[in-house]
């Protein structure tokens, strides 16, 4: 038996700490953005992350929903309150929130793999059963659109006559290794050769051979990674930088969740260098058999040569040979970084959605605005 419940993420025992990370552990889908190396820090020393919050299904022992000590979790949703907008008129629960916009370009939940149907039908629930606490509403931000997950949620809202908004799309960079022969994915780089002729122009220019190196293991790479961000123009405030040092508790979030996912083994930082010269540097977290991009950094000194580009490149190189890893998601905002994506020979399409988990009233509610959003079309 199943229950639904609304946790303070700053508030979690060490217990509900380790049921989420079991969670993670075993989920259908893998979410790294969603785990609680990433928001447990994250709320604890950044600005803004205070109010973030967690939707719980889990197993009630014995079954008894009175029960105090929660059972196994079967699905996590962080999410967050969120002013009135064009998805839905009033204060409502959303996972694409400021602050989890900013940390977290994935948006699927935690559900585990062992009960997908059972697990996603309970969680649906919980929309409904919720509903207050959620504001009558809540959106599904970046979804992964071909994902079980996403599909089987579609389904069950309609099922329950739970009115779904789709909106948004976001068809963002990604390599597919297990598409065709090892290594072919590098031959459907659109930019492969441009590459592969900057990588000797930058050789030539140091003078000295490029060498990728994982440096995860460096109790000290936290602090060397944010030194070489600070050095560029993330690190300048007043050039509009928001590397980590300039946000208030960034530097202390950023070096716990390193260690965090390090500790896993899940965590890889690569070096770019040549020779002494330190040209690149990338954080990219393994989970499941999805590697996801998480933050990288180049060197302006030797930018026109493409350092960052010739970085990836070099580290989609090191996970295909590696590792088991499936599939590469950039993680990057196809809008905001459009030559960025253009280097990726795949795309993963994510989606976006505002589930209405109210009454009649609610319902009515969608209607009317779904009608207004036709006629605006319609005279544009």
């Amino acid at each position: 038996m199943a229950r639904s419940r609304v946790l303070s993420i700053i508030d979690l025992t060490d217990q509900e700490i380790e049921s989420w990370r079991a969670l993670a552990a075993r989920a259908a889908e893998p979410n790294p953005y969603f785990e609680p190396e990433m928001l447990v820090p994250a709320v604890r020393e950044l600005s803004g992350g205070s109010g973030l919050r967690l939707l719980v299904v889990d197993e009630v022992p014995g079954g008894d929903p009175r029960g105090a000590e929660p059972g196994g979790w079967w699905a996590a949703l962080p999410f967050e309150m969120v002013p009135g907008d064009r998805h839905w008129p009033w204060r409502h629960a959303s996972t694409g929130s400021d602050f989890l916009a900013l940390y977290c370009p994935l948006g699927t939940p935690l559900v585990d793999g062992s009960r997908v149907d059972e697990a996603v039908e309970a969680l649906v629930d919980a929309f409904h059963e919720r509903r207050r606490e959620l504001g009558q509403a809540i959106d599904l931000h970046l979804l992964s659109r071909d994902g079980q997950v996403n599909r089987r949620l579609d389904e069950a809202c309609r099922e329950r006559g739970l009115p779904v908004h789709a909106w948004g799309g976001d068809p963002r960079g990604a390599v597919r290794f297990d598409e065709g022969e090892p290594g072919s994915w590098a031959e459907r780089m659109p930019r492969g050769k441009s590459l592969a002729r900057g990588r000797r122009r930058l050789e030539r220019a140091v003078g000295q051979t490029l060498v990728l190196e994982d440096r995860a293991d460096d109790p000290e790479i936290a602090k060397a990674f944010l030194d070489f961000e600070q050095q560029g123009w993330k690190g300048d405030a007043a050039r509009g930088g928001l590397g980590f040092r300039n946000r208030r508790g960034g530097q202390e979030w950023f070096s716990e969740m390193l260690a965090g996912f390090s500790t896993s083994g899940r965590a890889h930082v690569f070096a770019l260098v040549a020779g002494g010269v330190l040209l690149h540097m990338a954080v990219i977290v393994c989970t499941g058999s999805t590697a996801f991009g998480y933050f990288d950094v180049y060197s302006e000194e030797w930018a026109r040569y493409g350092p960052g580009a010739i970085g990836r490149m070099m580290a989609l190189s090191w996970l295909d040979e590696n590792t088991d890893v499936e599939v590469f998601d950039s993680s990057m905002n196809p809008s905001l970084y459009k030559d960025a994506t253009a280097l990726f020979p795949d795309r993963l399409t994510m989606v976006s959605s505002t589930v209405v988990t109210g009454g009649v009233f609610a319902r009515l509610t969608m209607r009317v605005m779904r009608a207004a959003a036709r006629v605006v079309r319609r005279f544009r």
